[in-house]
């Protein structure tokens, strides 16, 4: 897949009992590649790359994983893909801590890590999305308290940590959230 230079967009829909396996890191070193969508993929284990070798001239613009068998954790070197503005890894089977590297990721307008299997604490570095508009978080196994820090989001229009194992009360710090017209914090 390294070798196709001019790709532009990425679809895929290989439903069967024996696709599966790790992305190859080619596919996120691709300079003209702007989308990434594999939706529905339900065969073997899917994983991300590692260590993919991301150059600041990568153009990717949105990655959407969504309803695959997806697994591990998410790799930090996703934090520095500058111009990703969609990050969808929803239904899947993504495991452990929210990288705090994702804080980086500037451009990102749209989060959402629905329905995996995320245990630790929401990272504080969450606070630090300039341009996201929706969070959604829900239906995984975060624990601890929301971060204060969300609270510094002022494009944010949709938060969904719902279904969760948090712990603590709505930090003051919400009331900043001018533009929040949806919340699901249940």
């Amino acid at each position: 897949m390294g070798n196709m230079t001019s790709l532009l967009s990425v679809s895929l829909l290989l439903n069967g009992p024996n696709f599966g396996g790790e992305l190859p890191s080619s596919l996120f070193q691709l300079k003209n590649l702007i989308y990434i969508t594999i939706m529905s993929n339900l065969g073997k284990d899917w994983s991300l790359p590692t260590n993919a070798q991301v150059g600041d001239d990568t153009q990717l613009e949105q990655i959407v994983l969504v309803r695959n068998n997806f697994s591990g954790a998410i790799p930090s070197w996703i934090a520095k893909l500058e111009k990703l503005q969609t990050l969808d890894l929803s239904m899947n089977n993504f495991q452990g801590a929210i990288p705090e590297a994702i804080g980086d990721l500037s451009s990102v307008k749209y989060f959402n890590l629905l329905g995996n299997n995320f245990t630790e604490t929401i990272p504080s570095s969450l606070g630090k999305l300039p341009a996201i508009e929706v969070l959604i978080l829900g239906n995984n196994a975060l624990q601890g308290e929301l971060p204060a820090s969300i609270g510094n989001l002022q494009t944010l229009t949709l938060l969904d940590v719902g279904s969760n194992m948090l712990t603590s009360t709505i930090p003051s710090s919400f009331a900043n959230l001018k533009s929040l017209s949806k919340s699901y914090l249940y």
